[in-house]
């Protein structure tokens, strides 16, 4: 998953040069020059903007590079969209998305340096600089200009990435912009491969630009579809190809009972969203970002009474040596995570915190063991975690503890009553409290909500977002969901453990102290919805804690108090979360009987979904850190965009993942 930077040094202009490919990565102080014309004005945007008509423009690059092609492009997104809405009230409004691959990508420092060449770009180069990820392997999204424009940067070798963006029936790219170090430089990237795998991405009438000419690359793309034809490059260059595809919608998806579904929208969709924690905040706030307003209906009398009401959560991924789906997962949601939180605050929305990093404990020899694979496996940058001995533990934690461990320098912990407050009053949602709903049904093409109350709402699209209670309504009860109570205990800063700067993690968690308590948790009691406060249970965390932690006398010297709560979480037999459609358990059993055969994929119709009806549940422990993503990611499918994971993990969150395993292994 550790992504290698590329090894730059810069000439006497200023340029980057690579030296694995011993290329510029643009012309001398030309750079903006060179991508307006082979990019911008060969794929002829600013005329296809003027008349475009759809919800998204998406722009597909491979070779991110230095972000120059993207940071050139927003620039005159920007401009045309400031030029064309002074003029024309009924201009027809959507946004840019780019989807940009990069296998080497550069240091933030170098990164920096080669953008200082252009202060013209400021204005977008400076939020691309704070929200550049962390060179982890997958998909990192950032956001620019309110939202008008999201950046997909894939780190990856564009061979593996294109196979596992998730495509679309009627295709996903409308311009590619062929870029990367020259053919005769990068070989491996010039393939036929490559350009078939655009033609599988492109929609009809998909335009594209390279700035060479090479006869192979000309004769490839022609191989995979394209028409292709030459016109007058750039500077000292002859010749560039330029061309378009003509095409036909595939309606076979990869795998179709996979396929993620959008929803049928119209003017003036009602959306509800069912649930008050930290599920139906992102979900509120991700709609906000496209202009979408939700109604939020809570069954308690505030916000954040569930599973996302601690006062400190921490706030940190669940990471392994082996890079599995879970990991992928969430080492992606983290890094999404930290940059939307640190963002929200810039912006005025407040709720307390401490980025006071998160360090896993070693505290017996076979997690120590466990630890040190995952550091001699270099499955993860030393950006997202590392080892520290134990007088760096010492040192960071503020107090004696001497135990070596892993260190997540942008972890902390979060007050999820504030977050999800602070989340919801930046949506703009309405919201109403003491709503409990009962049931859902589907009535004249939309849904009907019945409350316990005896009343009734209508909606045309629902998100559940409903935690603990998520399989107490019928469209989803036949869905694997888990319950387990967890207590958290609200210990009384005191002598030696007032000085903890940082939190502790083994099997529970202790964070530095808040408003004069810390919070040590958690107990897991399986299949146990009572919520009551039990003095077994907080002598079940003292004495993990203790036992975890033998080494530090200060930790023998805490005193318990009778204060801290407890709530159920919910979660599911792998303990990743649910996102997507809800499935239609009973139909989609039919139809996907036959699984177990492994037919190929055009043997098996799309799937049943129960329509417009979605769900994000079953964060678990770890809400914090996947739930913003996962939001995302809902939206995503809803309004039928280009979705922030590979295929293979979006599988691994779809809500009837569960029941497909069982087909397959005619369990079902």
């Amino acid at each position: 998953m550790t992504i290698a930077n590329a090894h730059i040094r810069f000439n006497e202009n200023g340029t980057p040069y690579a030296t694995k490919f011993e290329d510029l990565y643009f012309s001398d102080a030309k750079g903006l020059d060179e991508t307006t014309h082979v990019f911008i004005k060969n794929n002829k945007l600013l005329q296809r903007w003027g008349k475009w008509q759809e919800k998204q423009f998406v722009i597909a690059e491979t070779g991110f590079g230095t972000g120059l092609n993207v940071l050139v492009t927003m620039l005159h997104f920007d401009e045309f969209n400031q030029h064309e809405f002074n003029l024309k009230s009924d201009a027809p409004k959507f946004r840019l998305h780019f989807i940009s691959i990069e296998k080497f990508p550069i240091s933030h420092a170098d990164l920096t340096k080669a953008l200082s060449l252009f202060p013209e770009l400021e204005k977008y180069s400076q939020p691309l600089l704070e929200q550049y990820p962390i060179s982890v392997e997958g998909c990192h999204r950032l956001t620019f200009l309110g939202g008008q424009v999201i950046l997909d940067l894939w780190l990856g070798d564009v061979h593996d990435v294109l196979p596992k963006i998730e495509n679309k029936p009627q295709g996903l790219i409308d311009t590619w912009f062929l870029d990367g170090f020259s053919p005769s430089k990068n070989p491996d990237m010039w393939t036929q491969s490559l350009f078939e795998n655009m033609a599988l991405l492109a929609k009809d009438q998909c335009h594209f630009a390279t700035f060479t000419a090479a006869g192979h690359v000309k004769r490839g793309l022609r191989e995979a579809g394209f028409k292709v034809q030459k016109q007058p490059a750039h500077g000292r260059k002859k010749d560039m190809l330029v061309g378009t595809i003509d095409k036909l919608a595939d309606n076979l998806s990869r795998l179709p009972y996979f396929a993620r579904m959008p929803a049928t929208l119209h003017k003036k969709t009602k959306i509800a969203i069912i649930g008050g924690g930290v599920a139906a905040a992102n979900c509120a706030y991700a709609l906000s970002k496209r202009g979408l307003r939700a109604t939020i209906y809570c069954q308690d009398d505030a916000l954040a009474q569930g599973a996302s009401g601690n006062a400190q959560g921490g706030f940190y991924p669940q990471l392994n040596a082996e890079a599995g789906h879970a990991s992928q997962i969430h080492a992606l949601s983290f890094n999404y995570a930290s940059k939307l939180y640190r963002q929200l605050l810039s912006q005025g929305v407040h709720y307390s915190h401490q980025w006071c990093g998160t360090f896993q404990i070693a505290f017996n020899d076979k997690v120590a063991s466990r630890y040190r694979k995952l550091i001699a496996n270099k499955t993860w940058p030393d950006a997202l975690i590392h080892w520290i001995d134990a007088q760096q533990a010492t040192k960071i934690a503020n107090l004696e503890l001497p135990y070596p461990g892993l260190y997540i320098p942008q972890g902390g912990w979060i007050n999820l009553p504030e977050l999800v407050a602070g989340l919801v009053k930046a949506a703009d949602s309405s919201i109403v409290i003491n709503q409990q709903l009962t049931s859902l049904e589907r009535e004249n093409g939309a849904w009907r909500l019945n409350w316990q109350n005896g009343g009734q709402s209508d909606a045309d699209i629902v998100i559940m977002a409903t935690g603990s209670d998520s399989g107490d309504f019928q469209q989803m009860s036949a869905l694997p969901f888990r319950l387990v109570r967890g207590q958290v205990e609200a210990i009384n800063s005191q002598n030696q453990l007032a000085d903890l700067s940082t939190v502790l993690c083994h099997k529970g968690y202790l964070t530095p102290a808040w408003q004069g308590c810390h919070a040590m948790g958690s107990t897991y009691v399986k299949d146990d919805k009572s919520r009551d406060y039990r003095l077994s249970e907080q002598q079940t965390n003292l004495t993990m804690h203790q036992q975890a932690m033998m080494k530090c006398d200060w930790m023998k010297d805490i005193q318990p108090t009778t204060h801290g709560r407890a709530a159920i979480r919910c979660s599911t037999p792998d303990h990743l979360p649910m996102v997507g459609a809800v499935p239609d358990s009973k139909i989609q059993s039919e139809q996907y009987q036959d699984l177990y055969k492994a037919l190929p994929a055009k043997h098996y119709p799309q799937p049943v979904n129960h329509n417009n009806l979605f769900m994000l549940c079953g964060l678990g422990s770890r809400g914090l850190t996947t739930a913003p993503l996962c939001a995302e990611i809902l939206v995503s499918q809803i309004l039928n965009e280009p979705l922030p994971l590979s295929s293979n993990l979006l599988d691994a969150l779809n809500p009837n993942r569960f029941l497909v395993r069982g087909l397959i292994r005619r369990q079902g």
